[in-house]
């Protein structure tokens, strides 16, 4: 999102101190439109008047009626103008059912249908008897995307908000369909233009006396065009009455017209001050005196404001004012030919004054200062990702030159964070590689390493571990930075889980987390916690991964909503891990309320659906088993094909089939792991003999299975991951009972029995499914088996029980009071009944706005309701109040 101060300047309507009459039939028909029809246009050129007309009908729209404003400007593409317009609906306090900021991320992913819904069902569920979105000057845009976009907002606008649009052309738009029924508003030049009477009106409240005249010649040469009067007007009285008829609508004769009655009228110290800051979108004290170097900036910028020199002026803390299109444009045109070699530093000058680091780095951009935006995209890029813009960081990466992309290492290596969530490591791979070379090139010794770290990670992710192993070391051979270490520890560790030793994952991760517990940052964070739930089996690992978890919390905040959501995620696992059941029902409800509110993103979706199936498994429940099974098989097929990952969720799918014995499904899947990836991944590798040494036993072939599943289990142990050792030593215990070898099938299970009774992590062996661990703990065992031990199979069945009960339970009688909110929601929903904004409840209960905006969307979707006051209702219904 944008900083505070450069989205209130975008979403503020402009005031104009003075010089404004009233235009009675103009201003009913407009007011008229913007409360009846779903589309008002204004298509007019520069100077109509478009923005004064609708900023003073804003201003004057009914009460009970709401107003979104937004002023584009060239820089915007559709995220930046849906997170402005997004900002600007805040006051509104509009229900949203996911995260504003997921819209961005759904805009990046050409999800725009989807984009408009999400936003249209928080319009139509604002409570307001009206609602009005202007976007002024649209013109500017030139990202065709914003334009579909509008279409489709436009197809589900509700009945009572309209959509105002003022541009110089004619949008791009599906016109003819609102056209056709009356739907659409449109003001042309024609309409916009002043009247004779509107021209007297307007020369007697500037002049103070009538002289028609005067004012029949003013109209007469310029035809009622706004611009034309108000230049007419502020200078002399007779040189714009006299001036040439054309001038008012050939570009250069108006600027000659400008530069000699309006600018070389003005002392010489306000000429110059006006042509620098002419580069500044908005003009504040601060800006103005760092871009002209006149520290007499706040008395110029009064005198500005009383010379009423073609400026609005916006509501802010400080005096904030905007130039005119037409009279800044005047401006920039003069300076780049009086002082051309002045404008690239002034560019400068004005992206550092820029606090928004999006706006600094495309002023950079935009002054062709290629390194400094390179450096002020990198500085942003680890925030800009923790909180999910990864769009707007790889926008910002195509709007340089072809050039500068290709041979940057700063931008080579946003690109590889940008591929990281999204598991596309073989971009990764390649992008920081390419950014290692150029950093160390260029003397960049600690971020080539930073790159060749990531580099390593990515490339053992592609399945190819030596050579990610090799990269590693040379690493680890040179000095490293925090992020550096922090990132060869985390190769190590997943090294090591394919590699041994036993106990190499759990003290690997513990000095991850201790790294990063001194001062990593958000991003940091969640790209440490990339799948660690696979290592849980093995020893000392949960406690990191609790570590892990509390750190991340930390790390986020209020804020950062994809590593809260991925906390909460590897949480749940260990819930799963320690058998308990009502936190982990609690936590996969909260989890599909993170994924919903973030929009689906496919990362957290399918680690979510591969817990799932897994809470399936160990409730027997065979039908979610399948539909889960399938949904996981057909986001593998979405993943990048040249790394391991989409093979590795594949395993998952065929791995639950073989727990519910869907052996069909099992052998159509099989062919695909036919191929070179993944052949250095010891854990898939057994997995996969695992799946075919059940298929054996299934056909009878119970010696084949046996010699596969005895070697397995000499192995699985150093190894284990997902509980690849639990599933070895199940299966190979009920092939050894199958072959008649009760005391073979003991020794197969003692040592996982041994193990899971001293952790307490007993869900490794619930998700190898209840019906195999039924069979074993009614196996026919005589004396092979300790009483102990089979005490402890029991129990492992009555807890895989629980949970099937669990899960079939009814909602607890509370529920039906509560509508099953948490305390702190019950709270927040006591404020909103008492018709508090977000804001003050935020204030009230020390909460930021976006988690009360988290709260609310939890409210609800809990109590199935639409908005804002329906949850009022609801609560005063229940608790009287």
């Amino acid at each position: 999102m944008p900083s505070t101060s450069l989205a209130r300047a975008k979403i503020q309507a402009p005031r104009f101190r003075g010089g404004l009459i009233q235009r009675e039939d103009l201003e009913q028909q407009l007011g008229d439109a913007m409360t009846s029809r779903r589309l008002v246009l204004l298509v007019a050129p520069a100077g109509y008047g478009k923005t004064a007309a609708l900023s003073r009908q804003v201003q004057r729209l009914p009460a009970g009626c709401a107003a979104a404003w937004f002023t584009a400007d060239e820089e915007d593409d559709l995220e930046r103008l849906l997170s402005h317009l997004i900002e600007a609906l805040e006051p509104l306090d509009p229900p949203w059912r996911l995260a504003p900021e997921a819209l961005l991320e759904l805009v990046a992913q050409g999800r725009l249908r989807e984009t408009a819904s999400a936003l249209l069902g928080a319009l139509e569920a604002t409570d307001t008897a009206n609602g009005v979105i202007v976007l002024d000057d649209l013109h500017a845009v030139a990202d065709a995307r914003v334009f579909e976009f509008l279409g489709h907002l436009l197809e589900g606008l509700p009945q009572n908000w309209t959509l105002v649009i003022a541009t110089r052309v004619e949008p791009p738009l599906a016109l003819g369909r609102w056209r056709a029924r009356r739907e659409i508003a449109e003001f042309d030049e024609t309409a916009l233009s002043f009247s004779r009477q509107e021209v007297r009106d307007l020369w007697r409240h500037a002049t103070g006396h009538d002289d028609p005249e005067r004012a029949e010649r003013l109209l007469d040469r310029t035809q009622g065009w706004a611009a034309g009067l108000c230049l007419g007007l502020e200078t002399s009285e007779g040189s714009a009455a006299t001036a040439p008829k054309g001038v008012w609508h050939n570009r250069r004769h108006l600027f000659e017209y400008l530069a000699s009655e309006v600018l070389e009228q003005l002392p010489g110290e306000l000429q110059a001050f006006l042509l620098r800051c002419s580069l500044l979108a908005e003009l504040t004290v601060p800006r103005c005196e760092q871009i002209s170097g006149n520290p007499r900036a706040a008395r110029l910028l009064e005198d500005i404001e009383r010379r009423r020199l073609f400026v609005s002026v916006l509501d802010s803390e400080e005096l904030t004012m905007r130039l005119h299109d037409l009279f800044r444009d005047f401006l920039e045109e003069r300076l780049r030919r009086l002082h051309p070699e002045e404008v690239p530093g002034l560019l400068r000058l004005a992206a550092q004054g820029e606090t928004d680091p999006v706006r600094r780095t495309l002023m950079y951009l935009r002054a062709g200062a290629w390194q400094e935006a390179q450096q002020g995209l990198a500085d942003a890029t680890a925030d800009m990702l923790a909180s999910d813009a990864s769009a707007q960081v790889s926008r910002i990466i195509e709007q340089f030159p072809a050039d500068i992309q290709a041979q940057s290492p700063l931008l080579a290596y946003a690109r590889g964070l940008c591929a990281w969530p999204h598991y596309q490591y073989d971009a990764v791979r390649l992008a920081m590689g390419h950014a290692a070379a150029g950093f160390e090139t260029m003397g960049r010794h600690n971020d080539a390493q930073r790159a060749r770290a990531m580099q390593a990670l990515a490339t053992f992710f592609c399945g190819h571990m030596a050579d990610a192993r090799q990269l590693s070391q040379a690493v680890r051979a040179g000095p490293m930075d925090l992020e550096t270490e922090t990132l060869s520890e985390l190769l190590d560790c997943w090294y090591e889980a394919y590699h041994g030793p036993v106990d190499g994952p759990g003290s690997r991760l513990a000095k991850v987390v201790d790294l990063l517990l001194q001062g990593g940052s958000a991003e940091l964070w969640f790209r440490c916690q990339t799948r660690v739930n696979m290592l849980i089996s093995r020893p000392g690992v949960t406690a990191q991964i609790q570590r892990l978890v509390h750190g991340a919390r930390a790390a986020a905040g209020d804020g950062y909503w994809s590593l809260q959501a991925n906390a909460n995620l590897t949480e749940a696992w260990l819930f799963l891990w320690q058998g308990k059941t009502v936190e982990l029902e609690g936590a996969l409800q909260k989890i599909e309320d993170d994924s919903h509110w973030l929009g689906q993103p496919p990362g957290l979706r399918i680690r979510l659906l591969t817990l799932k199936v897994m809470y399936q498994l160990i409730c027997d429940d065979r039908n979610a088993v399948r539909t889960t099974r399938d949904a996981i098989a057909a986001h593998a097929a979405l993943l990048e094909r040249s790394g391991e990952m989409a093979l590795g969720y594949l395993a998952v799918a065929v791995r639950a089939s073989a727990a519910i014995e869907d052996w069909p499904a099992v052998r159509m899947h099989l062919p695909a792991f036919n191929v070179d990836v993944g052949r250095e991944n010891s854990s898939l590798q057994m997995f996969l003999s695992t799946f075919k040494a059940q298929l054996a036993l299934q056909d009878g072939r119970v010696d084949e299975a046996l010699a596969t599943l005895r070697e397995l289990a000499t192995r699985s142990t150093v190894f284990d991951t997902n509980s690849l050792d639990a599933t070895v030593r199940t299966r190979l215990a009920l092939a050894e009972l199958a072959h008649g070898s009760p005391a073979a099938a003991w020794r197969a299970l003692e040592p996982l029995i041994e193990r899971v009774s001293a952790s307490g992590d007993v869900g490794q062996v619930l998700v190898t499914g209840l019906h195999g661990l039924t069979e074993l703990s009614l196996a026919p065992w005589g004396d092979a088996a300790s009483k102990e031990g089979l005490a402890s199979l029991r129990r492992w069945v009555e807890i895989a029980r629980r949970f099937k009960d669990g899960s079939q339970a009814q909602p607890r009688g509370s529920a039906v009071q509560d509508g099953g909110l948490s305390a702190r929601e019950l709270q927040v929903l006591a404020l909103l009944a008492e018709g508090r904004s977000n804001k003050l409840i935020a204030r009230a209960l020390d909460l930021s706005p976006h988690t009360v905006k988290r709260h609310v969307a939890r409210i609800l979707d809990r109590l199935d309701l639409a908005s804002r006051m329906q949850a009022a209702e609801w609560y005063a219904k229940r608790f009287g109040r």
